[in-house]
């Protein structure tokens, strides 16, 4: 089946490629107008429109993640799907989803969404179309009102053509349910103060599917979540390259785990307080990999696993976070 196109709906005022030429353009006319007079100057100016552009095409640390007033509580559930992953986030006043466990676990994702008191969605984040994130993702869209679905961008030749992928598209459209695609540098407002930034991919020369996945960032007041889904050391590499705002007090370990994620400068560049690893019991993949936990170890990072915890809450208050396991 022919890929699906998807509308785009952030940043529309004005081409990403237009605000870069504007910004260059405004640089060169500086440097047209006042003449001379740059002689000595302070090239702080200069390196402020540079990092502008930066900020603007890649979401770098050259723009700190909005801050805004936190008010009340803001909840990072990372529910156990077993082989999967499913987080879920939540403030005074909105929601967000991101990704759905494997296809038999929509109906678990659904019940405990239920045991929050929840009866709609404002959006729902596919990571990446791997069956283990998106798997569920149909059923939570057919059982409960979703406002948004959010997804990355997906090269031509990695287009899926699984029933899996299918089934979800397919729900969107007979439900008429929006479908947006978040590029690195885009915001979603969650309210109370709460804003995810998409920090990637940054590239669309990805050979898999997994280095396709939405690498995003919570800021709740002084505190700040890290989603990696699935991408690998490359993309990480990447991102550390491009100056993107790792910096954060928990993050999600990547691919469950893997040894093919989370590498050791990725980890120094995060710096978490917290990590949790999505990963099901005795799993065939053997995940958590034992490079993965001896990092963690040897940087003295507490981390929590969904096949030894259950259920893991994080909540912040903008100040601090403090963590719940379902199991102790």
């Amino acid at each position: 089946m022919a890929k699906r196109k998807r509308k785009k709906q952030y940043n529309q005022s004005l081409p990403k490629w237009a605000i870069t030429t504007f910004a260059v353009l405004a640089v060169v006319l500086s440097v047209i107008t006042f003449g001379g007079e740059l002689t000595g100057m302070d090239t702080s100016f200069f390196q402020q429109c540079l990092d502008t552009i930066d900020r603007i095409l890649y979401g770098g640390p050259t723009s700190p993640a909005p801050s805004l007033p936190a008010t009340g509580e803001a909840k990072v559930y990372i529910i156990d799907v077993g082989q999967g992953e499913s987080i879920l986030i939540t403030t005074d006043e909105k929601s967000m989803l991101i990704d759905a466990g494997e296809n038999n676990m929509g109906d678990e994702v659904l019940e405990f969404i239920d045991t929050l008191g929840l009866d709609s969605l404002d959006y729902a984040l596919a990571t990446h179309p791997h069956s283990d994130h998106i798997g569920g993702l149909d059923t939570v869209l057919e059982n409960i009102p979703v406002g948004e679905v959010l997804f990355g961008h997906i090269p031509d030749k990695l287009t899926p053509t699984t029933k899996t992928y299918e089934d979800v598209l397919d729900v969107i459209e007979q439900k008429n349910i929006p479908l947006t695609q978040v590029d690195s540098g885009d915001t979603i407002d969650l309210g109370s103060g709460a804003v995810v930034t998409v920090l990637g991919p940054v590239t669309e020369e990805v050979e898999d599917l997994n280095n396709t996945s939405v690498v995003c960032r919570l800021d709740f007041g002084e505190t700040s979540f890290l989603f990696n889904g699935d991408q690998e050391e490359p993309m990480e590499q990447l991102l550390i390259e491009n100056n993107a705002n790792l910096d954060c007090d928990m993050m999600t370990m990547g691919h469950h785990g893997s040894s093919t994620s989370s590498s050791r400068e990725y980890l120094d560049a995060v710096s978490p307080e917290y990590a949790s690893i999505s990963c099901g019991k005795a799993n065939k993949y053997g995940h958590p990999h034992d490079e993965t936990v001896e990092n963690l170890e040897q940087l003295d990072i507490p981390y929590y696993r969904t096949d030894l915890s259950g259920n893991i809450t994080f909540t912040s208050d903008g100040e601090t976070i403090s963590v719940r396991t379902e199991k102790p």
